[in-house]
């Protein structure tokens, strides 16, 4: 219980302040949402812009895609990372090599990797002439919608891999070896030393870091805003491309406001949801 309290004393200053700091445009959001500000007149409208909004079939489909954007990714790299992880933990020269080249790519601005990815994606360019080879010449991620959900799919994998092998690492060299020690003296195979000695003790790194995912996945942007723009047609027009559209190229600001008021309920129910499961109800701090 003190070690509780003195945690939650020593995160308060940083709560405080980050609480500010997201208040103050929260309540700027809430008043924009009930009315049509930066027009000709400004008009009460109360929640006009929320029952227009469920009859949008762009803002639907948009959560739609990002909603299954972020499953996907999360089940690619969350895996992927843990068990690079387990490959690289021993110390040595080349897995320090190894680490590095797949930490790489997070330290990369997103607009870079998306302007990395557009080029590599052309007919000329690296990815666009590998998936030729394989697709007899039909690979086109910017006319065929399939394609440019895999490379977009691909290219978070790449760019955000390193950052969930990095956590992971860190977990597995964190591990309690006596545990594994008992288990395997006591006969247990691989998946059970996994199932009851390990993952037990990478809880808490995982869910840390699956819901730092989560959070980035559904607000992505520049990555997709410069590789397909959106398209091809609105096949990859994420919620935050269109609330972009909504609020900065249509100058609809307060049913931009509402969007966004709406997709930030959405995140913030379902990283509490995703804390809920992954940990038991316990939360992070116990």
């Amino acid at each position: 219980m003190a070690s509780r309290k003195l945690l939650i004393g020593l995160l308060l200053p940083a709560i405080l302040v980050t609480g500010f700091a997201g208040i103050t445009p929260m309540i700027a959001l809430l008043n924009y949402c009930v009315q049509t500000p930066f027009e000709l007149r400004t008009t009460f409208v109360g929640l006009g812009h929320f029952r227009a909004m469920f009859h949008d079939y762009r803002f639907t489909d948009a959560v739609f895609r990002s909603l299954a954007f972020a499953a996907i990714a999360l089940a690619i790299e969350i895996p992927l990372g843990l068990g690079l992880a387990y490959l690289l933990r021993k110390p040595g020269m080349i897995n320090s090599i190894i680490t590095a080249l797949i930490a790489l790519p997070t330290l990369f601005p997103p607009v870079t990797i998306g302007m990395m990815w557009l080029l590599m994606a052309r007919k000329n360019g690296p990815l666009g002439m590998v998936m030729d080879f394989f697709l007899s010449g039909m690979f086109d991620p910017f006319r065929n919608a399939t394609h440019a959900w895999g490379t977009i799919i691909l290219m978070d994998v790449w760019h955000w891999t390193g950052l969930t092998f990095l956590v992971s690492l860190a977990a597995v060299s964190a591990i309690d070896e006596s545990y594994i020690i008992s288990a395997r003296t006591e006969g247990a195979t691989r998946w059970q030393i996994f199932r009851y000695a390990e993952f037990p003790q990478l809880v808490f790194p995982l869910t840390f870091v699956s819901l730092l995912r989560l959070i980035d996945a559904l607000k992505i942007f520049d990555e997709v805003y410069v590789l397909t723009g959106g398209g091809p047609g609105l096949s990859t027009e994420f919620i935050t491309q269109y609330i972009r559209t909504t609020g900065i190229e249509q100058w609809i600001i307060g049913y931009a406001s509402a969007t966004s008021l709406v997709f930030n309920f959405i995140v913030l129910i379902l990283s509490w949801l995703m804390l809920m499961i992954l940990t038991g109800g316990r939360g992070l701090i116990e």
